[in-house]
């Protein structure tokens, strides 16, 4: 969101949601974050879903080719550029393939109660949006061969309902508040439930497959007997679920068009009323910036960050960059650290009841694993599979693949298994609530 997962779109108010009855049994982490094994070959693709395969009850795409086209413009655009001291600014590049909404592909699905946060302060601050994001990178063939580009799209649906509320006047433009609809969201959870029980079931082209254990490529995408129909279930789910109209942001990450580095992140939104797609500032830098990157030679992460989660208020948007107090990893990137301070700060990092997209910058929602591995490689990451953590300084991927030696392959940090244990503890008291 992101912070990690790009959970800024949740602007937003609260209430209470309406009691079910036949609430089904408890979702799993990986019921609700669900991560594709990296393609190996052309053939293999056919177990995966391109976003242009993705359409709703009705037929209709959940992301329109002009939308993403729109989408991928802003990334190229300067808006996603990045001011370079000495030298040519730093932007997203797109070759030619990577334009094509077809070569896009579902790395991840993550399934969200509410954005940016569910811990109770940040719900006081910012309110409550439930989100489907779908995490998607380019894929091409090529002589038979796949290629996985270090690009990266979330699409994220949200599941919001009534008018636009006034707002205060904030620092930095954002949506108006809005109700979120948790009825709508809590039938989309049923349908993630239902999946997980045909899969313990042995309904979906083999044996009972169980969705227990610590995140990790989901079971049922490396079974070869359930990959297919797992996956054909998948895009009958999200077209039940979901629609192009709840597509309210977006955001990306990606390379320049001939260069290892820098990596560079934009988040952009869709404007109520007129549905216009525009980059959106980031919070954690200056309130006017809209694109950040990181990179391992020169100064490691422009624009500076001014992060605010050390603040003990969690309304970063009515704080201006010269009164706010917080951490970020850039100060870990830039230079030398202990042991110690590493481990305090990612922990701040990788905390969603502290960290969060309105004051937490993206590279550091990125890098925060990484760097603790790299530096107290003994501290123990809970409930994420060792085969998926980061180990290059080259994977900045939190949920989907991430560059390591080798090529890209599945990434998970502790920032979204910590995330994750906050979804799935919402989940099931929301699908438990019952007349």
């Amino acid at each position: 969101m992101s912070v990690g997962t790009m959970a800024f779109a949740a602007i937003l108010g609260f209430t209470s949601p309406a009691a079910v009855a036949d609430a089904p049994a408890a979702l799993h982490p990986l019921d609700v974050s669900i991560l594709f094994p990296a393609p190996k070959d052309a053939a293999d693709l056919a177990n995966f879903i391109s976003v242009a395969d993705l359409a709703d009850a009705g037929g209709a795409p959940l992301v329109p080719d002009p939308l993403f086209q729109e989408f991928l413009a802003i990334a190229a655009s300067d808006a996603g550029q990045v001011a370079v001291p000495g030298g040519t600014p730093a932007q997203i590049g797109l070759p030619d393939a990577v334009k094509d909404i077809r070569n896009w592909f579902v790395a991840g699905i993550r399934v969200d109660v509410g954005a940016p946060g569910l811990s109770k302060n940040v719900m006081a601050a910012f309110g409550q949006i439930p989100q489907v994001r779908l995490i998607l990178q380019p894929v091409t063939v090529q002589g038979g061969a796949v290629k996985i580009h270090d690009r990266a799209a979330h699409m994220i649906f949200s599941f919001a309902k009534g008018k636009a509320q006034s707002q205060e006047t904030c620092a930095i433009p954002m949506l108006s508040r809005i109700d979120p609809d948790l009825d709508h969201f809590r039938t989309a959870l049923a349908d993630f439930a239902s999946l997980r029980d045909d899969l313990a079931k042995g309904s979906l082209g083999a044996a009972s497959i169980s969705t227990e254990g610590p995140l990790d490529v989901h079971p049922a995408l490396r079974d070869a007997k359930a990959r297919k129909p797992f996956r054909d279930r998948l895009v009958a789910v999200l077209g039940k679920d979901l629609s192009a109209r709840q597509l309210g942001a977006m955001a990306a990450m990606g390379l320049p068009k001939s260069a290892p580095e820098p990596w560079i992140f934009i988040a952009m939104q869709r404007q109520p009323g007129t549905g216009k797609l525009v980059a959106v500032p980031s919070p954690a830098l200056d309130g006017k910036a809209t694109a950040e990157l990181v990179r391992f030679f020169g100064d490691k992460v422009l624009p500076a960050p001014v992060s605010d989660n050390l603040n003990e208020t969690m309304t970063t948007c009515f704080r201006l960059p010269g009164d706010r107090r917080g951490v970020s990893t850039a100060t870990l990137l830039n230079g030398t650290a202990s042991e110690q301070d590493t481990i305090a700060l990612t922990a701040t990092i990788a905390d969603p009841s502290k960290s969060h997209f309105f004051n937490t910058d993206c590279v550091s929602c990125h890098t925060e694993t990484r760097l603790l591995r790299s530096r107290s490689p003994t501290t123990s990451i809970e409930g994420v599979a060792e085969a998926v953590l980061p180990k290059d300084r080259w994977n900045v991927r939190n949920f989907g693949w991430g560059l390591e030696p080798g090529g890209l392959r599945p990434t998970i940090t502790r920032r979204t298994a910590t995330e994750t244990d906050e979804v799935v503890k919402a989940a099931n008291e929301l699908l438990q609530e019952v007349q």
